[in-house]
């Protein structure tokens, strides 16, 4: 049993991205000083957004023009028209309502229990100014109440939510990594569908609107490119979408298709979800999630029957603890032998190095790299731990 849960760590080890690796394909520009304005060919504006743009992006504009980016100078990038998304005139596929780990489409979950909906945050700092006068607030930055008005609208529609507070700062180039812990403890429950909640630094024009005569923020989906998952999540987009358009039409902005991962390689169902931007009321967010909240519904169907309760995942990094059925307590094993545990000391300390020099290389990009960190770390750090001290006079 040991050697499978030390192989198992060692498949984690291998299989986490390392920061200089993940860096290059996270979004980090909600807090850029300006905004990127995206135009077409005849110098019409396309869209103007904080996000990171780079070339082969794509964007999915409100009237399902499909916009590719072929060059980005300074804050203008230049994009083609490429087609019209005929796949959004489709009629919508129900999905079932529970989904498993790398899978979209399950078996539904029990009659009796209510579907999972999991919200977090990877920049936990993002603020609305109009509302709290500045655009970020380290370690409670309003886009936090923003996904509780989402929790509290799914509870309202029959979900269990889960809401994740846990802090991501600062915001650097590794949010992303710290928030992938968060997202693996939040699919550990088997949630339906994720949604990192965010929002934007463009323009106030570009996500203003009125629906049912209130004051509201428009809705950007992003989906990263970069993951064995863009087709299926990018089908899920397209039915977000299409289902706000026939219910609250301007909603969804659009849909960018980005260079970027967003974690979600490890569930098809996990989207990344700008609600306004930095220049909107708070209030205008929230009536804006809260729209986007009630056609969730027609994508995942609710278990009305079940449990409604909010479940708050917690703010630490503790795992839900695994549960164990009475059986196991009367089941026993014998003691192993001391050629056995001696056998399974020597696994671990190799399993351990083994699992050290593969995340060395990860994180540096290269075994020549990864040597020569040896070599330095061989001749300062153990140096100064084993060798020679003086004495105290």
């Amino acid at each position: 049993m040991l050697r499978v849960l030390i192989s198992l760590l060692i498949l984690v080890l291998m299989t986490q991205q390392s920061p200089q690796a993940f860096s290059a394909f996270i979004y980090d520009g909600a807090e850029q000083v300006g905004y990127v304005t995206i135009l077409d060919e005849q110098d019409n504006i396309v869209m103007q957004t904080g996000l990171n743009i780079q070339p082969g992006d794509e964007y999915i504009g409100e009237t399902n023009h499909v916009y590719q980016i072929m060059y980005v100078e300074n804050n203008i990038a230049k994009a083609r028209y490429v087609r019209n998304d005929i796949s959004q005139e489709a009629e919508p596929e129900a999905l079932p309502a529970q989904a498993s780990q790398g899978a979209v489409r399950t078996s539904q979950a029990p009659a009796n229990q209510a579907t999972k909906v999991a919200i977090y945050h990877t920049h936990t700092d993002e603020s609305y100014i109009p509302s709290d006068g500045k655009s970020t607030t380290p370690g409670k930055g309003s886009i936090i109440d923003v996904g509780s008005t989402f929790s509290d609208q799914l509870n309202k529609l029959g979900y269990t939510t889960i809401h994740s507070k846990t802090i991501h700062e600062p915001h650097d180039a590794n949010a992303y990594q710290r928030s992938r812990r968060t997202f693996t403890k939040l699919l550990a429950q088997q949630p339906a569908a994720l949604f990192d909640i965010h929002r934007d630094s463009a323009p106030l024009q570009t996500y203003k609107a009125t629906i049912n005569g209130q004051d509201t923020t428009k809705i950007l989906l992003v989906v990263g490119r970069q993951n064995q998952n863009h087709n299926t999540t990018l089908n899920y987009a397209r039915q977000l979408k299409r289902e706000a358009d026939r219910k609250y039409k301007g909603l969804i902005r659009g849909i960018f298709i980005a260079h970027g991962n967003y974690n979600q390689d490890l569930s098809p169902r996990a989207m990344l979800v700008e609600v306004g931007t930095q220049y909107n009321t708070r209030e205008a967010a929230e009536r804006g999630i809260t729209l986007f909240a009630d056609i969730i519904p027609s994508i995942i169907a609710p278990q009305k029957n079940g449990a409604r309760a909010q479940s708050e995942a917690p703010d630490n990094d503790q795992a839900p603890n695994p549960q164990y059925s009475p059986n196991q307590a009367a089941t026993t094993t014998p003691p192993k032998s001391d050629n056995s545990l001696l056998a399974d000391i020597v696994f671990l300390i190799g399993a351990v190095i083994a699992g050290a020099v593969f995340y060395l290389y990860l994180s540096t990009g290269s075994w020549e790299e990864a040597k020569d960190k040896l070599r330095k770390l061989r001749k300062s750090e153990f140096t100064n731990f084993f060798g020679p001290h003086k004495k105290r006079k």
